[in-house]
């Protein structure tokens, strides 16, 4: 876990960068051709002109890539440069050695949940209550009760069969875990209050934004691991602190997607040859559902598609993205097309992709900064840590809260 750094400032820089780079933050790549901002800047040529090789390695890390290309113009490394500089700060941490497994834990899960464990621990030892919010299972809800031995935990989700099961894993003596909206944190029997410690690990979308927001409110004490930012009701997500308020800093719906892509070298569910892969096929179906007529937001082609499965290949993710619309299955020669249409157009996307990528990691400290700032201006004694190993998981940024008394 890496030691602890100054919120207002991180905050600052991150928000400095994305101001600059907003319309390439909301510029995402298509097959259409190379986006304004490219052209305007003078990046177009040095982008489409890399070699495979370099492709390759740029995709490992594009701000660091980009920041020490040669050839690269200037401002397009100095920029990277920012944005490398800006994410070193919150260096990966070593993978831990291995213990025992939970029961129905998977490795990765628990490598997080002793993270998480060691944390509460070390800073929140005499919590009266835990109040874990988007409890799924229930795995984080029960580690920290056997850790930290408070009065009473509990857990929330808004999914019953999530409930059910974390219900049923814990037991009669287990913690309690309750069917409700965690994004609004209402009714009487939980209500947080005063020396709560309120908890999440990855708290999708807007959960995040609540978690820190309610906890506020009742003076409670957090850990919370963010994920998934682009899971919001909202069209666009507004500042929650008065200093990225004063940045004026919103970000809509579909740019909160690049949040989720830093720390691409992620080897938890694929190869970085994999990804890319799956990028193609994900292009793929785009542009079959396009071919039938479809106007699509961004990212919205995988709607209705498990991640899982579009590792299957386009036949099986296009037909259940089409049943999902109620349209007919694809032909061979659609899917020949779109595969085809595809393959041509990852070449240059993937190209021209990189600066966008190379702002990935901001925009997630951003977004995470940007709630811990929240807590601080309160009175909150707040950090934002790399609260374990990217292999675990690639939402690794943790903000570890302790309220005014």
């Amino acid at each position: 876990m890496n030691e602890h750094l100054d919120i207002a400032d991180t905050l600052g820089r991150a928000l400095a960068i994305v101001a600059e780079m907003q319309d390439v933050l909301a510029g995402r790549i298509s097959e259409d051709g190379v986006p304004e901002w490219a052209e305007r800047r003078g990046w177009t040529d040095v982008l489409l002109g890399l070699s495979d090789d370099q492709l390759f390695e740029a995709e490992e890390d594009p701000a660091r890539f980009l920041a020490g290309h040669p050839e690269a113009p200037e401002s397009l490394r100095t920029i990277a440069d920012d944005a490398s500089a800006l994410c070193a700060r919150f260096e990966d941490v070593r993978e831990p050695e291995r213990g025992p497994l939970e029961r129905h834990v998977k490795q990765r899960k628990q490598e997080q949940l002793d993270a998480f464990s060691a944390v509460a621990l070390r800073e929140f030892a005499g919590a009266a209550r835990i109040v874990d919010l988007g409890a799924g299972h229930g795995h984080l809800t029960r580690t920290l009760a056997r850790a930290l031995r408070p009065e009473d935990a509990f857990g929330i989700d808004w999914d019953d069969r999530r409930v059910a099961r974390a219900i049923d894993l814990a037991g009669d003596r287990g913690p309690r875990f309750v069917h409700a909206d965690a994004n609004a944190v209402v009714g009487a029997d939980f209500a947080l209050a005063v020396g709560d410690l309120v908890v999440g690990l990855h708290a999708c979308g807007d959960l995040g934004d609540a978690l820190v927001s309610r906890a506020r409110e009742a003076r409670a004490d957090v850990i919370a691991v963010s994920c998934c930012f682009q899971k919001t009701e909202r069209d666009v997500r507004d500042a929650l602190s008065n200093q990225a308020k004063d940045a004026r800093f919103s970000v809509p719906k579909h740019v909160l997607g690049l949040a989720n892509l830093s720390n691409v070298s992620f080897e938890g569910s694929g190869s970085l040859a994999d990804k890319r892969t799956w990028r193609e096929t994900r292009l793929a179906l785009r542009l079959l559902l396009e071919s039938r007529g479809l106007v699509l937001a961004p990212g919205a082609e995988s709607r209705g598609v498990p991640k899982d499965r579009v590792r299957l290949g386009l036949a099986e993710i296009a037909a259940l993205s089409l049943a999902k619309r109620g349209l007919s299955p694809a032909t061979p020669r659609e899917l020949g097309e779109a595969s085809a249409r595809a393959a041509r157009a990852r070449a240059s996307i993937a190209r021209l992709s990189l600066p966008r990528h190379a702002l990935a990691r901001v925009l997630e400290l951003a977004v995470v900064h940007d709630r811990a700032r929240l807590l601080e201006e309160g009175g909150w004694r707040a950090s934002v840590v790399t609260l374990f190993s990217s292999r675990t998981s690639p939402r690794n940024l943790a903000i570890v809260a302790a309220a005014p008394r």
